[in-house]
């Protein structure tokens, strides 16, 4: 993005073009609409300004593998600052309250928009482990195994439990804005609905159906991919995960690495690095490092698993119809469980 310093305002001619080219503003003032001095007015068509909106050189074309003229058409901007060449077309609402990064790329979008005091997923309380609650974990970007183990494990040291509780709290208040961010070179095609969610750099979104707070970090040597059909709502994806195949997420963190997809189902789970989560269903599992389902009959269900693979079929219950949801399990690291295997949790 071009430094602070470095925006203006149109000038007389370029106000006349925007006009012409269908652009207008709140009032017909344009003095809220500042630009980088390589600005170019023919990139720009039919687009509404509202509030304070910033835009970056347009005189190049988007970063990333599919590169495209970096413009803005047909398109409702409030209160954005939009980096050096990006491209941005045929949003249905509107983006509102997005930093928009250097060589992105936002087309056929219906809304984006980040509402005050957003915490982009992190804070969410993740009832792992015992669906009927006491272990909950609280999500933040920098969420590792090892903590959540300490804090869903170790509620008999009260003083431990606090401290990490803070620490959560304190990542989550730091991760708070009113504005939302889509990193450089980020993709972001054919989506529905974006509402309090932080993008990455370089990460690919194409085709998600719903997506609310949360976070796709994302990174250039480890891109993160969210593709068609997805729906999720209180999450955290981390870097080099794909998300894809109409996957439903709730309250879920995704670890580094890891492949969930074609309509598996995720609520109240921590997954952590290089899990494999396909057309199943997970409710409150605590899933270590390679932990993997691939199958449509199986069931995981309020268990601690790492190094694991989920036979077809395999299932588990955590109540026994009395006192409710309330049993849990755990299985040693690189466990196995057979086809149509069954599991009542003590």
């Amino acid at each position: 993005m071009a430094p602070q310093g470095k925006y203006r305002n149109l000038t007389n001619l370029e106000l006349t073009a925007l006009e012409q080219q269908g652009c207008r503003t709140d009032g017909g003032d344009w003095t809220n609409v500042l630009v980088a001095d390589r600005f170019d007015t023919r990139r720009v068509i039919n687009v509404r300004f509202e509030g304070r909106v910033r835009v970056g050189a347009l005189d190049g074309i988007t970063m990333g593998a599919d590169a495209k003229p970096a413009c803005i058409e047909n398109a409702c901007l409030v209160g954005c600052e939009v980096g050096d060449n990006a491209r941005i077309r045929n949003v249905g609402v509107r983006i509102a309250n997005y930093a928009i990064g250097d060589g992105a790329c936002i087309e056929n979008v219906g809304t984006m928009e980040t509402r005050p005091a957003a915490r982009f997923g992190n804070g969410v309380e993740v009832p792992v482990l015992n669906e009927g609650g006491g272990r909950d974990v609280a999500m933040f970007d920098e969420l590792s195994s090892q903590f959540a183990h300490m804090l869903c494990l170790h509620r008999f040291r009260p003083k431990l439990i606090g401290r990490l509780q803070q620490m959560a709290r304190a990542a989550a208040e730091r991760a708070q804005s009113d504005t939302g961010r889509v990193g450089e070179g980020a993709s972001v095609v054919s989506v529905g609905e974006i509402v309090d969610v932080r993008i990455g750099p370089y990460a690919k979104v194409h085709g998600a159906a719903s997506l609310v707070n949360g976070t796709i970090l994302s990174h250039r040597e480890a891109p993160t991919h969210v593709g068609s059909g997805v729906h999720a709502t209180g999450f955290i994806i981390a870097e080099g995960a794909q998300v894809t195949g109409g996957a439903m997420l709730a309250a879920t963190y995704v670890g580094q690495g890891s492949r969930v997809g074609r309509q598996f189902s995720a609520e109240g789970c921590l997954l952590f690095a290089n899990c494999e989560a396909f057309h199943g269903e997970a409710c409150s599992v605590f899933a270590g490092p390679f932990t993997v389902t691939h199958h449509k009959s199986t069931l995981l269900i309020a268990g601690m698993f790492s190094f694991y693979n989920a036979g077809s079929g395999t299932n588990q219950s955590n109540h026994m119809y009395k006192l409710g949801p309330v049993h849990e399990g755990r299985l040693e690291r690189g466990s196995k469980t057979g086809s149509f295997s069954y599991m009542m949790w003590p």
